[in-house]
């Protein structure tokens, strides 16, 4: 933070200095005294631990106050609806403590930006913005909003989600090219099985919320139709037991399409929603 006070101007020939330095704000407050921009970050959600901090002061009475910490802050504003396809925003809020009347906040363009590394595997950045607001803290205080927009890398989630995925809905769409109704009724069986286990493999990577997100919704979907194929199949098994085999093969003709008819439909009726 950069402000200009009269009050800490002085004069290099009294001090044989051309700016005074401090390297905390505890040093800075018994030179010059208790007044100046103090702040307090909105959403920290623990502890800020600080590395070190710096108070520069110019004969002028400008000061230029700098703190290099790491800190856990809230994002109370994600919606993981579109989630692994969604974009999230993140911000970091300092609000004022002294009212508007003394400190007013003013974006500082060249000392605002993003890293070139800045972020973690599972996310690269696509846009970042500064906004200045007012809010009723002491009274009506200044609020300095740093944020920024972020999308999942999705290489994790293609490869090793919905790829699988795409290969188990296959799968239970080859028993329909087989005549024998019981090793259908074996096959879908078993793809069932594979698709619960895999269910149970990815769940700790998945949010847990109280809504459905994107891959919520295909991922029931897929268990849904692979139940109802079981079930189908096992029909058909048991038309074929009671000599009815001309009955399900002109039921399973029909079926062959509405399949993946079936899987078209609800992609599209997920894609509408989400």
């Amino acid at each position: 933070m950069e402000w200009t006070d009269p009050e800490l101007a002085f004069s290099p020939d009294e001090c044989n200095c051309n700016f005074k330095l401090y390297r905390s704000i505890d040093g800075f407050v018994k030179a010059e005294g208790e007044r100046w921009p103090e702040f307090t970050l909105f959403n920290q959600q623990e502890r800020r631990w600080t590395q070190n901090e710096l108070m520069h002061v110019t004969p002028d009475g400008t000061a230029t106050y700098f703190e290099r910490f790491w800190v856990t802050l809230q994002a109370p504003d994600f919606n993981f609806r579109e989630y692994p396809f969604d974009e999230q925003q993140f911000f970091v809020r300092i609000d004022a403590i002294y009212p508007e009347t003394v400190y007013v906040y003013t974006p500082w363009e060249e000392k605002t930006a993003i890293g070139s590394q800045l972020g973690e595997e599972e996310w690269y950045i696509t846009a970042y913005h500064t906004t200045i607001d007012r809010v009723n803290l002491t009274s009506v205080n200044s609020r300095y909003s740093f944020g920024y927009l972020a999308r999942r890398h999705l290489e994790f989630y293609i490869l090793r989600i919905l790829i699988p995925i795409g290969i188990i809905i296959v799968l239970t769409y080859i028993p329909f090219l087989l005549k024998d109704f019981g090793k259908r009724a074996d096959i879908a069986s078993a793809n069932l099985l594979l698709f619960i286990a895999f269910n149970f493999t990815i769940a700790n990577d998945l949010p847990r919320l109280g809504y459905l997100t994107f891959l919520d919704a295909i991922l029931v979907t897929t268990f849904v139709i692979s139940g109802l194929t079981v079930i189908y199949n096992l029909y058909l098994k048991w038309l074929a037991t009671k000599e009815q085999m001309e009955i399900a093969e002109r039921i399973d003709r029909i079926m062959i399409w509405l399949y993946p008819l079936a899987y078209l439909l609800a992609i599209g009726l997920i894609l509408i929603h989400f």
